[in-house]
Order: C-alpha cells, then structure tokens, then sequence
C-alpha cells in the first residue's frame, strides 16, 4: 500500500464560513487569521466540548489494518534484525502513519456550503438550507465570506510575505473540503481531508500550510494577517441563521456555443 496516494480534496464551493465569538471574527474581518497545528487538534487542550471538536486521528495520514479490505486482502508481517524470515502480525494488526512535522502543519477551519455527490447541500430540505445547532457551541457568531477568489488571492499574498512559511505535496495546494467517511475500519491513506463521518455536519473546509518554529505564538499557533476582507464578508449571529435558515434558488445553465447560459424554467 502507497500512503502517500490520497486524493485532491474536492475544492468546489460557493460559500466560506467562520463560526466563532464576535470578538475573534472581527479580528479575522480585519485580517487576522488564527491558525493551529495537528497536533493541537489532536488534543484540543482545555476544550470542555471535546467531543465536537477532539478528533485523535488528525496527526494520522494513513492506516493499514490486516485482513479484507477495499484493496482485496492485506498481511501485515515484520523482520527482526538481519533475519529474512518474515513475522505475520495477525489478522488484526493495525499500523497508522503520522504526519512528519504535526506541530509546525498548521490549519484554518471554516466551513463551506457545496453540493454532494446527491445533488444537495449539507443541511437543505425543501429548498432551504438549515445551519446545525451544535455551532452555538463554537461561537455566538458566523462570518460569511462570499467571494473565495479574492480571499484566497490575500491568503497567497501574506504567505508569500513570510519566509518561515513552507509547503508540502500533503497540503494540495493548501485548501480543499473535508470528505467525509465511517474510519471505524477504514484501511487506506487519510490524509489531511478526510475525517470521521461524525462531523459531517460542520462542511469543514481546510486552509492549510506549513510554518516554522519562529513564526509560532508562545501557544503554537501561527497569527497570518492578510489584510482587512471587510469588503468581501459580514458577520451575523448564529441563532439567526438557525431561525431563518438560507434559501436556495438553484438556476439551470447549458453550454451553448461554448458559453454557459441560463435555461429559463
């Protein structure tokens, strides 16, 4: 097995939010970008909420369980020393892969609205788009960014202001949506955007990127100032998006000529 054959992550999206107290978000709309490592994820230090939050396996990047899998059938077996004899581990055997450098992978969570293999959206019923309550329990507040280019554009900017910044082929290209999926049994390269199906319900969308020791706050986190996107986000409260959930007007385009256009209902 290859570990280090995981998929792109999917990057079609048409929203970008930020759930957290007003006070962070205002810092973010003023282009403060709070990031933290793997490993603080891992561990979630002084989270009351862990079970929301805490997932153990975000330093994982793949795992390999003996037995029947997707791939057909999997041994596990090992040498010891100079001996060519080869140990079999057993039909239960697991073995799991961390990532190289867990404390200096630093990640942004938002989240993302975007269509699933159905055809729908996370969350929609009937045609509106219902946000999950167990956000209050991430913040009073929800920033909305609706323009992800120009976003992205600033993010890039910063990052290529910081010489302590580094990439990785882990990264793909820095952002991509969570996939969602049981782990219970899973055997198979995880990577940085597949999670436990459990947290399905947040639409995580990931920013990731490297960072050096240098560039670390005293707590392990990086501080990325990408300047001021008030003009492309605005902040409202949880409980109103939970009252009055979204509506969604989808509108039916062909290529004509080699040219999107709208088909009239």
């Amino acid at each position: 097995m290859d570990f280090f054959d995981d998929h792109p992550p999917r990057k079609d999206f048409w929203l970008m939010f930020k759930v957290s107290s007003l006070e962070r978000l205002t810092q973010m709309r003023s282009g403060l970008l709070y990031m933290n490592s793997l490993d603080y994820f891992s561990k979630l230090p002084g989270e009351e909420l862990l079970p929301l939050r805490k997932d153990e396996l975000e330093t994982v990047y793949g795992v390999l369980r003996a037995g029947p899998n997707a791939r057909g059938f999997s041994k596990i077996s090992m040498k010891i020393g100079e001996s060519e004899k080869e140990i079999d581990l057993g039909a239960k055997a697991v073995i799991t892969a961390t990532f190289p450098r867990p404390k200096n992978y630093m990640l942004f969570c938002m989240g993302a609205f975007s269509d699933g293999v159905d055809g729908k959206i996370t969350g929609e019923v009937d045609g509106r788009l219902y946000f999950d309550e167990r956000f209050l329990h991430f913040g009073s507040h929800v920033l909305l960014i609706s323009n992800a280019p120009v976003f992205g554009e600033r993010i890039s900017k910063a990052i290529a202001g910081n010489k302590g910044i580094f990439g990785s082929k882990f990264f793909h290209d820095g952002f991509g949506l969570v996939q969602y999926r049981s782990l219970a049994d899973y055997s198979g390269p995880k990577g940085l955007y597949m999670k436990d199906e459990r947290y399905s319900w947040q639409r995580e969308l990931r920013i990731a990127l490297g960072a050096e020791d240098h560039l670390l706050n005293e707590s392990g986190a990086l501080e990325l100032n990408i300047g001021d996107i008030s003009d492309i986000s605005q902040i409202v409260s949880v409980q109103a998006l939970i009252d009055e959930p979204f509506r969604i007007n989808r509108r039916r385009y062909a290529v004509v000529d080699g040219h999107p256009r709208l088909i009239d209902d």
